[in-house]
């Protein structure tokens, strides 16, 4: 061993204990961060799923120039359950265009008592959301469980532009 050169040799016992020390102190501080980094992209990706719906279940009223709707389906065929069963985009005679599985990860989707469990897109691509309606009745609330980040808030307006806002979940 003592022919070899210093720069040749492995590393000692006390240096590989000293390197495990320092690499389980940083995946200490970076397994907590990475958890709110997976959550939040989760949320973005639910949040834009329901966007992409919204957006093909628009653009084909115009394009078909008949009404389209996105409602909440727990089976893929037929408008029952909530949203958080997933959703189907379908046309007038009731064919489904697009199916959206349930949401992953324990979230919730979720609308205020007035929020349809359906939203119907005419040929001019406007809803058929009443004048009357609300901000509340026609917002739909995403949120993580457990809630350890910002979910997200969902608005259809009736002119059929989807919007996405922030919101603290309980």
């Amino acid at each position: 061993m003592d022919d070899v050169p210093a720069s040749k040799r492995g590393f000692t016992l006390i240096e590989l204990l000293i390197t495990l020390a320092v690499a389980a102190i940083l995946v200490t501080i970076a397994v907590p961060s990475f958890q709110t980094f997976v959550l939040n992209n989760r949320m973005a990706s639910q949040a834009n799923d329901l966007i992409t719906a919204i957006t093909l279940a628009r653009s084909e009223a115009v394009k078909r120039a008949a009404n389209v709707t996105v409602c909440a389906s727990s089976n893929g065929t037929s408008c029952t359950g909530g949203w958080a069963q997933g959703w189907i985009v379908r046309d007038a005679a009731g064919t489904p265009i697009r199916v959206q599985q349930a949401l992953v990860g324990a979230s919730t989707l979720t609308g205020g008592t007035n929020v349809a469990s359906s939203i119907t897109f005419t040929s001019s691509g406007r809803t058929t959301i009443p004048t009357a309606a609300t901000v509340a009745s026609t917002t739909l609330k995403l949120c993580p469980s457990p809630a350890s980040v910002q979910g997200r808030a969902i608005q259809i307006e009736r002119t059929g532009r989807p919007s996405v806002a922030g919101v603290a979940c309980p």
